[in-house]
């Protein structure tokens, strides 16, 4: 098995604007703070599937997370299998959906919601056995999500499974938007 650097680490070095947390974020951060490091993946998983009723069916396990880095497992279960016992290509692009919404989800302001607009999923080769999505959000990306009314943003993630190969490519199209219209008055 092969050992890569998570993208966290290669973004240890950028310092980011300091915004306030919406609920998501504020939530995730009370959780990490009173919770001993051991509980926090089950604590945040917990969360997340509550919220994410397919995410939590299909046993998805968010490993770390953060307003700029998530790491999240898929373990192959027979019931998201394909006929060929791996994962089934829409259980991978869920990962992948789950993987860059949870980051948009931390950082759009609570005002606003955050929507899909857009999946690029290449799927290159059979799965094998589980798999870990690790997805991170640019500088770039993460102040324009706290300072843009409106917007969309485009959020890759690296998809490993356990042989350390790519089984897909994907990437996620992110939009936010005012959860009220103005009116036009």
């Amino acid at each position: 098995k092969t050992h890569r650097r998570p993208l966290s680490s290669h973004l240890s070095s950028i310092t980011m604007k300091s915004y306030p947390l919406n609920k998501m974020a504020s939530t995730i951060h009370k959780l990490q703070s009173i919770l001993p490091t051991s509980l926090h993946p089950t604590a945040i998983t917990y969360l997340f599937n509550l919220t994410v009723k397919l995410a939590g069916t299909a046993g998805i396990r968010i490993e770390s997370l953060s307003q700029t880095n998530s790491v999240l497992s898929l373990p192959n279960h027979r019931r998201i299998q394909n006929h060929i016992g791996g994962l089934h290509a829409c259980s991978m692009a869920l990962a992948a959906e789950s993987a860059t919404g949870i980051l948009v989800g931390m950082n759009v302001p609570d005002t606003h919601i955050p929507l899909i607009k857009q999946m690029k999923v290449d799927y290159l080769r059979r799965c094998e056995g589980s798999i870990r999505v690790e997805a991170s959000l640019t500088e770039e990306d993460y102040e324009r999500i706290h300072e843009e009314d409106r917007g969309e943003v485009w959020v890759h993630c690296k998809v490993e499974d356990e042989s350390g190969k790519e089984p897909i490519k994907a990437d996620m199209l992110w939009a936010w938007v005012a959860k009220q219209r103005r009116s036009k008055l």
